[in-house]
């Protein structure tokens, strides 16, 4: 089983479209696929039900936060993550696409969680920090079993749902629209990333505990999302411009994915993602679906 983070600290650059199809994509490929919405957005959850059909069906009891609504009455008989699962039905046989929800409240549990963070002592401050921060990493765990890929829809924040996120993955990839913005958040994100690993590192040290090892986790690469282009299927310049600088920096760049907000939307017809459409007279929605099929398996080869 391999666990990816899709994240970026920048909203609007995609992060939910790019889980949504990576997603299917791999599920339609034959692989066991689980998808955790940990944005309080809930978009990733709305891309494949109405907000009024995930109202009715599993906002009161099947959410992440029933699960770490637990969590912080320190319940010693907190239920499993694998009873919250939602099974997927996209329409394409017989793929297991399985989905943790999100629920609209996540933001004040985050914070919450945030806020007990606390010790008298920095080896009882150790404790309750690897503790709150390895949730996630050990209920994913319990199902190795049960799939193939696991991939998280962080929200744009470095808060507790975040690092647990982090923790729990084997790689993160970072979707980023070639802009100034975007571009120079991602060697901020990375030093962020590398500086909470040092600090997990030196806490799990520090209490030399068997239950907290210690964690590989590394950047798979980044997908250049939402651009512009030319006829001829060109970046234009200035995102070239960007794109030229991301590489520089050594990181893997993956296939672009061209803006598709005005031929497919935000939230996929049918709960449907794009990528699994077949578009017959629209010519750049055709070429957005062979853009997002090469990007999925571009991405199953690398892992």
């Amino acid at each position: 089983m391999k666990v990816v983070s899709v994240i970026n600290y920048k909203g609007g650059v995609g992060k939910t479209t790019l889980t949504a199809n990576l997603g299917a994509y791999a599920a339609a490929q034959g692989k066991r696929v689980l998808m955790i919405d940990l944005d309080p957005q809930t978009h990733l959850t709305f891309s494949f039900m109405t907000p009024e059909y995930w109202s009715e069906r599993y906002a009161d009891n099947q959410t992440l936060k029933n699960y770490f609504e637990n969590v912080i009455k320190e319940d010693d008989n907190i239920p499993p993550l694998s009873s919250l699962v939602i099974h997927m039905n996209v329409g394409i046989g017989s793929e297991k696409l399985d989905l943790l929800s999100s629920h609209l409240e996540l933001i004040n549990i985050d914070v919450e969680l945030a806020g007990s963070i606390s010790g008298v002592t920095r080896t009882q401050l150790a404790a309750k920090f690897l503790k709150l921060h390895s949730y996630l990493k050990k209920e994913i765990e319990k199902m190795s079993d049960d799939y193939d890929l696991v991939l998280i829809d962080c929200p744009p924040n470095f808060y507790v749902m975040v690092k647990n996120a982090l923790l729990a993955s084997d790689y993160y990839i970072v979707p980023a629209k070639l802009d100034y913005l975007s571009t120079l958040g991602v060697s901020e994100l990375r030093k962020k990333i590398e500086e909470f690993l040092s600090q997990y590192d030196e806490y799990r040290l520090l209490l030399n505990d068997n239950r907290y090892q210690q964690v590989s986790l590394s950047l798979l690469g980044i997908v250049p999302n939402m651009v512009s282009i030319l006829k001829g299927d060109e970046l234009i310049k200035a995102q070239a411009d960007y794109m030229e600088e991301l590489k520089k920096e050594d990181y893997y760049i993956f296939k672009y994915i061209r803006n598709n907000g005005t031929v497919f939307g935000v939230i996929p017809l049918n709960g449907v993602p794009a990528v699994l459409t077949r578009p017959k007279f629209n010519l750049t929605a055709r070429k957005i679906v062979k853009e997002l099929k090469e990007l999925g398996d571009e991405f199953l080869s690398k892992l």
